[in-house]
């Protein structure tokens, strides 16, 4: 009887309705691997900027040097998918019990499955005054307006040296702009690539006319006479006619307050990218993908972490469709390489795997003796008892790639993830008419 009346939490169907909240890369690529494994029930994405999906990495690079245009990075809707779009609504609630997710607007939009995919915001910090000159790279409006704001500056300075930070200084002198990166250590971008190569590609940014202030971080920021002071830890005092803040960012988790989700660094998750409450069991129908999941990387065996970097993102939102998809049945856990790159004032730097500051590094420069070995080619290599776990290359692509497709084939052996307890779907699908009708 309760077999007719309420069929198993297995498959989803054409009565039923997955919503997407992030317009992101690993929202889309989650849309596209939903539909790409045969669901053909309602979609709906939900993106709180009105432009919906375009080209992130886009804004630091291609917007400020003005070789593209808003309208070049914005990718057109695909007819194909069949998504019901809610662009433009910010997620600021969520009721998991009687399944919607509320905007801004008032709207409430329910669902059957949930992907959490909202990612994370950069921000200045709250200390710092709203004024005119204070810039921040958070979405491509605010790209723009900086683009448009550069046109009457001279000098500009970059607060935070990692690659989002060092990508607008190379933009910036790329416009026959002075540009000065602020950060606290003599190298830059040592989260990203480490901090031997961090100083190479430091030396090469200096020698191409980029400034670095190590006086540690802005602990007082003012403006006097339309230029914008900003005093060190060390009392030193950096001028500039721009500041742009690009401190890090933040996952978006406001709306998931009073969930019961576990937020406490993003979002966790269990192997398979399903979504975990803080007592560490499985929410039913909802997963979790993108730079805001954090989640036991069978790659990086340890305690679960967020990856922030646009392939991570991508293979996220598909794994993660497959997992939702997947529902009562096994899901194959999550394993992802990590991997990235970035140009900037002719070094191509890539990176692949885990960089660990404890593990052993040998550094190859492919010209040795060379005054700017960056620039002349170095692969820099990490080995954990004796197994190679990482690599970054500095104008060295064959290389890399030769190292890249090694470690992509070498993939670890893991095991599905525990099947979570079976939830009659039919139920609440009768919940969310009800509550919607009142």
């Amino acid at each position: 009887m309760a077999r007719n009346l309420f069929r198993e939490y297995r498959d989803f169907g054409v009565r039923d309705r997955i919503l997407i909240v992030g317009s992101g890369a690993s929202g889309m690529a989650a849309a596209r691997e939903l539909r790409r494994n045969g669901f053909y029930g309602e979609l709906v994405v939900m993106g709180d900027e009105p432009e919906g999906h375009y080209d992130r990495p886009a804004l630091s690079k291609g917007i400020l040097t003005g070789h593209k245009r808003p309208s070049d990075v914005i990718s057109a809707l695909d007819e194909d998918l069949d998504i019901i779009w809610r662009i433009g609504r910010r997620a600021v609630s969520c009721d998991l019990k009687q399944r919607f997710v509320e905007a801004h607007t008032g709207e409430r939009v329910y669902f059957d499955g949930l992907i959490i995919a909202s990612g994370c915001r950069a921000m200045l910090p709250a200390d710092w005054p709203d004024e005119e000159g204070l810039h921040c790279l958070s979405s491509l409006p605010a790209a723009w307006a900086l683009r448009k704001a550069l046109r009457g500056a001279r000098k500009v300075a970059v607060v935070g040296g990692g690659v989002t930070g060092c990508e607008v200084a190379c933009a910036v002198k790329d416009l026959a702009r002075k540009s000065v990166i602020i950060e606290p250590r003599p190298f830059v971008m040592g989260r990203a690539v480490g901090s031997v190569v961090g100083h190479m590609v430091a030396a090469s940014h200096q020698r191409n006319g980029i400034q670095l202030a190590t006086g540690g971080r802005v602990l007082g920021l003012e403006k006097y006479r339309d230029k914008w002071h900003l005093t060190l830890k060390d009392n030193s005092i950096v001028t500039a006619d721009l500041v742009v803040g690009s401190m890090g960012e933040r996952p978006d988790l406001d709306w998931l307050a009073d969930t019961g989700i576990d937020i406490s660094d993003g979002v966790l998750c269990d192997e398979a990218l399903r979504v975990l409450d803080q007592n560490g069991n499985v929410v039913e129908g909802v997963v979790a993908c993108g730079s805001l999941a954090r989640w036991p990387n069978a790659r990086q065996p340890g305690k679960p972490m967020r990856f922030g970097q646009w392939i991570a993102a991508v293979e996220q939102g598909m794994h993660a469709a497959r997992t939702l998809l997947a529902n009562g049945r096994p899901a194959e856990a999550c394993s992802i390489l990590p991997r990235y790159w970035t140009h900037q004032l002719g070094l191509r730097i890539e990176v692949v795997g885990e960089l660990d500051n404890n593990a052993e590094v040998q550094i190859n420069e492919l010209r040795p003796g060379r005054k700017d070995p960056a620039m002349s080619g170095v692969l820099a290599e990490y080995t954990r008892n004796g197994r190679l776990i990482g690599a970054v290359a500095v104008n060295a692509p064959r290389p890399f790639t030769a190292i890249a497709r090694m470690m992509l084939m070498d993939k670890p052996a893991v095991l599905p993830a525990p099947v979570p307890a079976a939830v009659p779907r039919e139920r609440l699908r009768r919940d969310n008419y009800l509550a919607a009708v009142g």
